[in-house]
């Protein structure tokens, strides 16, 4: 009975959650399933191979409500975009942040990293040492905040704390 719960936590849990992401992402087309098979299949080997790693492998149960949180910023983040490109009035203050790193070096670091150029009015431009070196549209927003925020949800996901 043991193996039987190690193994569904370590392939049976990966391979239900994004099955169940495959079938919304491609609105349940069995066609779909030529390509979504293997990139399940190649899925559930990269969790449990980040998860094999140690410290920084991704809490599976915490990967749906990372995702809807990442897909609406995202969408902030393009909508935000969109609209000082055609309205010019709003405020357009660009420049550099520093914003200091309190996730340890390895798989998470750098996920936040790349995750971070995808929320609203940033860019990671440079790491420089333990600093995260943000390029912002506008560097009188709560930039600070929302990266703070990001790497508290991604310190959740890898199952973390922030030293």
């Amino acid at each position: 009975m043991k193996i039987f719960i190690r193994v569904s936590k370590r392939w049976l849990l990966p391979f239900i959650l994004c099955t169940l992401m495959w079938v919304v992402i491609s609105r349940g087309d069995l066609t779909s399933w030529v390509v979504g098979l293997p990139s399940i299949t190649l899925a559930v080997i990269v969790i449990d191979r980040l998860h094999a790693r140690g410290k920084q492998g991704i809490r599976v149960g915490m990967l749906p409500g990372f995702i809807a949180w990442f897909l609406w910023n995202s969408f902030r983040g393009g909508i935000d975009v969109a609209l000082r490109a055609f309205k010019p009035r709003l405020s357009l203050h660009p420049g550099f942040i520093h914003y200091p790193l309190h996730i340890p070096q390895g798989h998470a670091r750098l996920f936040l990293v790349n995750v971070v150029s995808l929320l609203p009015g940033t860019l990671s431009a440079d790491v420089e040492g333990d600093d995260l070196v943000l390029h912002a549209l506008d560097t009188g927003a709560d930039i600070i905040v929302e990266t703070a925020y990001a790497e508290r949800r991604i310190a959740e996901l890898f199952g973390l704390s922030q030293e």
